[in-house]
């Protein structure tokens, strides 16, 4: 359906699919005991960057949706004016196929260069023009998500993995198509992940879990589908949780473990990690997750795993979610009954924390363009007290695309094992236990 082909991706594609071949060839599920342990992956933002029509042909109909995009955050006329006299398509002269768009970025002075492949941008980079001019820093590469994504899959198949959290942003928007199944972007997560996953096995099915993926609805997927007629299409077994247009929060428990997914909203530049849901209300959400917690302490569930997109800590990119709607005090109240863990995206990057005996990890590090590591955005001022974080520990952050495994033991302290890659390093993979 698409992809990228530089002389590095295939190199690096044949070196991994060599490497991969005989565990995917050989791996079977794993059967475990109902009162055993298990383990689960985890990886957010995971949504690959824009693809646009590429043929020349096609350049009207590629600036309207530029348009389109940049109304998601400027007002209609300024989106016109911007692409029209700032976005640069350029076209082999050849092919006539798109192969280069330049653009705006957030800031006035910051200028992305895109590489583009068969309509799919394959890598982006930045040049601040102001603060450091003459430098590109590469924020994208699209066989960084490929790569988590495959990872991911084969650790369900050889049984490492029983199912699957996205702390959310799957997909770019609703908009292109007229129905998900002629979406680019869903018929990526379909083609790379859905597809791919084993049917639930006879354990899932009996705790009422008829599915491999459960996300945690992000602002991307309701972007120009506001039904979300795509997630419903893609998850349909949501639904038996109570999930819909009007509901994006849910529950289920696995195997002495609660698992609670929130919703903290839709998209607004001018407050970009506020809690705006209204599917339901922070207030109406805060009364369930009460509700859901007191279950968990009354039929004696020690463990508890609770996501949501935006984070409730971060020193980095769009920060967190304002102290006026952030959950952490309603989560920490119950810290000293109960071992939760709270899983986020959003701000495109990895960070640790641990507050009042609540674990925090930021997982961003799925495939979406990493802007955290773009000058201005490494560092946001937090007051003096803030938590430390725990996985840079004062460096800025890299560009990384990883996801972890989480191992939940009864009676046990939690695991979580962070795999990596980073392209631009001469140890590009490694492995790391968090929270030792």
């Amino acid at each position: 359906m698409r992809r990228a082909v530089t002389a590095c991706s295939i190199l690096f594609a044949s070196a991994v699919v060599a490497a991969l071949q005989p565990a995917i060839a050989t791996a079977q599920p794993v059967a475990r005991p109902a009162d055993s342990g298990f383990s689960f992956a985890v990886y957010g933002d995971s949504r690959s960057m824009m693809y646009l029509p590429y043929k020349a042909e096609q350049e009207a109909e590629a600036r309207k949706l530029m348009v389109e995009m940049f109304d998601l955050v400027l007002p209609e006329k300024v989106s016109e004016e911007v692409v029209q006299k700032y976005v640069k398509l350029i076209y082999d002269p050849t092919t006539k196929e798109l192969v280069q768009m330049m653009m705006p970025f957030d800031t006035r002075s910051e200028v992305t260069t895109l590489t583009l492949d068969k309509g799919w941008v394959t890598e982006a980079s930045v040049e601040d023009v102001k603060l450091l001019p003459g430098v590109h820093r590469t924020m994208f590469r699209l066989q960084g998500g490929e790569w988590v994504a495959r990872e991911v899959v084969r650790d369900v198949k050889s049984g490492r993995a029983r199912f699957i959290l996205n702390t959310g942003d799957m997909v770019w928007w609703g908009k292109q198509g007229p129905e998900p199944s002629e979406n680019p972007y869903w018929k990526l997560v379909y083609e790379d992940v859905l597809n791919q996953l084993p049917a639930p096995d006879e354990q899932l099915r009996g705790a009422g879990l008829p599915g491999r993926v459960f996300p945690a609805v992000g602002n991307h997927e309701v972007w120009d589908d506001s039904d979300v007629e795509g997630l419903l299409k893609a998850f349909p077994y949501l639904k038996q949780f109570g999930v819909s247009d009007k509901r994006l929060i849910y529950k289920f428990d696995f195997n002495g473990a609660r698992f609670i997914f929130l919703w903290t909203g839709k998209y607004d530049y001018r407050s970009p990690s506020s809690w705006d849901a209204d599917r339901p209300a922070y207030e109406a959400q805060m009364k369930e997750l009460r509700q859901w917690l007191d279950e968990a302490k009354a039929a004696g569930t020690r463990k508890v795993f609770i996501s949501f997109h935006a984070p409730a800590f971060c020193r980095s990119g769009m920060g967190p979610i304002p102290e006026p709607q952030n959950p952490h005090k309603v989560i920490a109240s119950y810290a000293n009954d109960l071992d939760v863990v709270v899983l986020n995206g959003h701000v495109h990057t990895t960070e640790l924390y641990e507050v009042d005996g609540v674990k925090y990890l930021l997982l961003g590090g799925g495939g979406a363009e990493q802007d955290p590591i773009l000058p201005g955005r490494t560092s946001i001022k937090v007051p003096a007290d803030y938590p430390p974080e725990l996985y840079w520990q004062g460096q800025p952050p890299r560009e990384e695309y990883n996801y972890l495994l989480v191992d939940v033991q009864p009676g046990q302290k939690t695991k979580f094992t962070l795999n990596r890659f980073r392209p631009w390093s001469a140890e590009p993979f490694a492995t790391v236990e968090l929270f030792k």
